[in-house]
């Protein structure tokens, strides 16, 4: 499911900035555990692909927040 969703965002298909599926959404489009796409989703928030906001939902980061976030930011 992490490998699907970053191929996704790499692709376009979720852009940057936009919410993407809650993990109920996740659960019921993957046929997983809850508890699985709620591991996938906080991988994905450590990665810096997504991050959440509570009680708005989780959102793509842009190329530069990534950057950022991870000191690949050039000066």
């Amino acid at each position: 499911m992490r490998d699907i969703i970053i191929k996704r965002i790499e692709a376009g298909q979720y852009k940057p900035g936009q919410r993407i599926p809650s993990v109920i959404d996740l659960t019921q489009e993957f046929g997983i555990a809850t508890q699985t796409a709620q591991k996938v989703m906080n991988a994905l928030r450590k990665d810096r692909w997504i991050r959440t906001e509570r009680g708005m939902g989780s959102f793509v980061t842009t190329v530069e927040e990534r950057a950022a976030e991870t000191g690949e930011a050039s000066e």
